[in-house]
């Protein structure tokens, strides 16, 4: 014999009730809960009392016990399980062979809904007659009675209800008695009816607190394109109680919808843009398939200008980080004909996403030239994720570039870390000073321009990424790969577009922009930029920049920490005590040459420049140069290439 299960392991305790007939089962029902340690609850009532009842102790338990006709009635009055307590054909036996003992050589047997097999056996078994009766109300119950009686059949069979009416109209009666076997039986199996409920329900409370809890709308038909879900998020952004919606066609619900045309075809449709209540929405409906066949449609749906805040979030978020590209081309100064046509080419790049190397020595202005690549394309509103791999150690920058697992090594957090590429996806990522990255890293480098794709440090999962590779370098990465110290063929992936910038040694012309933008950023107005620009000029012009545009910077911004205390600046004699090496008019110069053409030709521009330089120096006194050079003033307004003969200075 089975046993009732018992609420082990913290488990909740199931909650019974038994309505039953007559006071018999009622007992037997007692001493088995007591037994199993169940709580109950025992009322004595038939149909339709018996509905009543039940719906006052609904809300204290779980199933419901009754049998026969009664359990049917309940069924009709509540929304929890009702378990019927079977009548055995043993207990018909025992309860005709009482009917027999009566006198009752033929008898009546009430059945509520159906009729009992194995009747004609019991006959032969007990040398009776049987006459059958079937009802679904307590009033065909009485019509047959009354029938039994016309018959001159003196016994009925049957429950408590039966036993009622038949003593009513005078007839003898035996009451169809549960035995304890079948009372147990049905207790076990309303303790597993409730415990596979509470499992449902929690199921179902679990999967309506995610419906309820995604932001995206979702919405599902059945075969019939009626809607059999529609969660929050679908109700506010097709602005409709759930509760109208449901079980109604998807077609009157929402008017230009394709979920039916989804289900004739079988075939998704994915991010399609679609306009409600005066908005647009981006919408994916998905067919759902049962043995081979389509039963139904999925459609989610987000609003997009929700969309565009969160990613408005995002972005500012990013820009929290640092991880923003702050320059443009406009930002860039420069006089210079060869800059010019950098920047010019440097836009041309912007509008793809192929890898760009940059070169130059330090100080040129490589990464001003990478955010304003980036500025200029489609990843604008993307991260900007500047590194310089020759300033984080080699071993943490494999985890910086790719992150890492939790306790993927000593130190590291127990959650992870994304890297770098991850925090770039959308945007543009800035390799600074590649050179110098290690050959163990250059392999991992390769396959992510290869794949766009990574892994983590410590783990083993593939992470898509959406990223644009700016790299920049000062060294010579082609005579590197010569030498072995560089991957050929992550030399060739960077090295997709390229631009050299020139030193500011070779772009004189840029040098007193650059310095009087950089004095104006520290001092601001008020100042005499002009007369600032004439006494520092040929200071300026003279020296040899090895530190390029960075250096220029650093001094302007010492001189500009100095400059604030004088009303009347100095500005040379400032400019002297703020330099490190003293700045001084020498007799030397730096001349870029053109080797296309002649000997003659690359001496002209020599000879040109030297002159310029000279004559800017003395304030354009031709007669004092000519005699510096030792040449006559016809000589030097000739090799300056002159139109005009120069009048003498009195």
């Amino acid at each position: 014999m089975e046993k009732a299960k018992q609420p082990g392991n913290g488990r909740q305790a199931v909650t019974l009730a038994l309505i039953s007939t007559y006071e018999d089962m009622a007992e037997i029902f007692i001493r088995i809960t007591e037994q199993e340690g169940l709580p109950a609850h025992v009322a004595i009532a038939a149909l339709d009392r018996a509905a009543a009842v039940a719906r006052e102790l609904a809300p204290q338990v779980d199933v419901v016990l009754s049998r026969g006709g009664t359990a049917e009635y309940i069924r009709e009055a509540v929304d929890i399980p009702v378990v019927a307590i079977p009548i055995t054909p043993f207990d018909v036996v025992r309860s005709v062979f009482q009917a027999k003992e009566l006198g009752g050589r033929e008898l009546a047997l009430f059945n509520y809904g159906s009729r009992l097999y194995g009747v004609s056996d019991m006959e032969a078994m007990l040398g009776v007659k049987i006459h059958e009766y079937t009802f679904l109300s307590e009033a065909e119950m009485e019509e047959g009675i009354k029938d039994a009686k016309a018959r001159g059949i003196p016994v009925a069979v049957g429950g408590i209800v039966t036993v009622e009416l038949a003593a009513k109209h005078g007839l003898k009666s035996v009451l169809i008695r549960c035995g304890e076997e079948a009372v147990y039986r049905s207790v076990c199996e309303a303790v597993h009816v409730a415990e596979v409920r509470r499992l449902e329900r929690g199921r179902t409370a679990r999967f309506q607190a995610v419906l309820d809890s995604i932001t995206e709308g979702i919405i599902v038909t059945d075969e019939t394109n009626r809607i059999t879900i529609f969660n929050p998020a679908a109700a506010r952004i097709f602005r409709m109680n759930a509760g109208a919606a449901i079980g109604k066609p998807v077609q009157e619900v929402i008017p230009n919808t394709r979920m039916h045309k989804v289900l004739e075809s079988g075939k998704p449709e994915l991010g399609v843009l679609q306009e409600i209540n005066g908005g647009i929405i981006a919408t994916n409906r998905v067919p759902i398939w049962l043995d081979g066949r389509p039963i139904g449609v999925v459609s989610t749906f987000e609003d997009v200008t929700k969309i565009q805040h969160l990613e408005q979030k995002i972005r500012e978020k990013i820009h929290a980080k640092g991880f923003v590209a702050r320059h443009k081309f406009e930002d860039i100064v420069t006089a210079n004909e060869a800059m010019q046509e950098l920047i010019e080419l440097a836009r041309l790049y912007a509008g793809t996403d192929s890898a760009v190397l940059i070169q130059g020595e330090s100080g040129t202005g490589k990464e001003v030239f990478a955010q304003s690549i980036h500025n200029a394309s489609r990843r604008a509103s993307g991260p900007f994720v500047a590194v310089n791999c020759a300033a984080i150690p080699e071993h943490l920058l494999e985890s910086e570039l790719f992150g890492y697992e939790g306790g993927a090594f000593t130190g590291a957090r127990k959650e992870g870390k994304p890297g770098l590429f991850e925090l770039a996806h959308g945007g543009t990522i800035f390799l600074d000073e590649i050179g110098e990255i290690a050959p163990s890293l250059q392999a991992r480098l390769l396959r992510v321009l290869q794949e766009k794709e990574i892994m983590r440090v410590g783990g083993d999962k593939i992470i898509p990424i959406d990223i644009r590779i700016i790299s920049a370098t000062n060294k010579d990465l082609k005579r590197r790969v010569e030498q072995g110290e560089f991957r050929e063929d992550l030399y060739y992936r960077l090295n997709v577009l390229k631009i050299s910038l020139p030193p500011l040694r070779e772009r004189p012309e840029d040098i007193l922009p650059l310095a009087m933008y950089f004095l104006q950023k520290q001092l601001g107005s008020g100042v005499d930029y002009e007369q600032a620009a004439q006494e520092l000029a040929p200071l300026l012009r003279a020296y040899n920049w090895r530190g390029n545009i960075r250096e220029l910077s650093n001094f302007m911004e010492r001189l500009a920490v100095l400059a604030a205390h004088f009303p009347a600046p100095a500005w040379r004699a400032m400019l002297q005590k703020v330099s490190n090496t003293p700045l001084t008019e020498d007799d030397s110069i730096t001349v870029r040459v053109n080797l296309s053409g002649s000997l003659k030709e690359a001496v002209s521009q020599v000879e040109k420049k030297i002159i310029e330089t000279l004559l800017e120096k003395s304030g354009k006194d031709y007669e004092q140069v000519a005699k510096r050079l030792g040449i006559g003033r016809t000589t030097l307004w000739r090799k300056q290439g002159g139109t005009e003969f120069p009048k003498m200075k009195k």
